[in-house]
């Protein structure tokens, strides 16, 4: 990490907006890599997960979170000095305004920020969470929500480009996690893998999914999970 803070330290960040902030989780490491913040807004639908970013953040002064539609952004153009968005791409169809109302509100010398989970070039234990994460999202397709299995490394930096954003630095890292069999971690994944189980209970393949959801609940107990290798790329708006 402390690389990537030497290449940004020049950088000040100013006026950040994080899209799809939920309970604001990548908050933490927007205030160890930028320097100069001076406020970030946190966006999303989610009610209960904007509470409980409120109850995390309420001594900070500088950190605010907004109920809004990320495709319908209230704010006028060239207002945010940066904007954020981490871990969202899988869940944005193809036709989404997402990056696009974000680039509207990014200043034109401002910094866009994309941090997106990745499945290519995975140890073990980070492959099982690549198969639970393609597992969640086939059956949320089946149901009629979107929701991208994982993508690789080509994706989503294919994916930024055509959205005209010009790629200035692209950094991969780990999270540190000593022990992948930690038994918090396989009962919260199991009890997940279950209700994703129970949801296809109408479905004509059932049997095929509770079959692949007991092998994720297997794998967990033999290799155990780590999540995925992450990408942040962080680009400029093209002219």
């Amino acid at each position: 990490m402390e690389t990537l803070k030497s290449k940004l330290v020049q950088y000040r960040a100013g006026h950040i907006l994080e899209v799809g902030t939920g309970t604001g989780k990548f908050i933490p490491m927007m205030l160890n890599i930028f320097n100069g913040i001076d406020q970030i807004v946190g966006i999303d639908m989610d009610h209960d997960a904007l509470l409980e970013a409120k109850n995390t953040y309420i001594e900070n002064t500088k950190i605010d979170f907004v109920a809004m539609n990320a495709e319908q952004l209230s704010y006028e153009d060239h207002t945010f000095n940066t904007v954020c968005i981490s871990n969202a791409l899988h869940h944005m169809p193809p036709e989404s305004k997402v990056l696009d109302e974000m680039k509207r509100v990014l200043k034109s010398e401002g910094l866009f920020l994309i941090n997106e989970l990745v499945c290519d070039g995975q140890n073990e234990a980070q492959l099982t969470h690549v198969m639970y994460h393609h597992f969640s999202a086939e059956i949320d397709r089946r149901l009629g929500i979107y929701h991208h299995q994982t993508y690789t490394k080509q994706d989503v930096l294919d994916l930024i480009r055509d959205k005209g954003i010009r790629i200035e630095i692209v950094y991969e890292y780990n999270e540190s996690k000593g022990n992948v069999r930690a038994e918090q971690d396989i009962v919260l994944v199991t009890e997940a893998c279950r209700k994703h189980i129970e949801r296809t209970k109408d479905l004509s393949d059932y049997i095929e999914f509770k079959r692949r959801g007991e092998e994720i609940i297997e794998r967990l107990n033999t290799v155990g999970i780590q999540r995925p290798t992450q990408l942040m790329v962080l680009g400029k708006v093209e002219a």
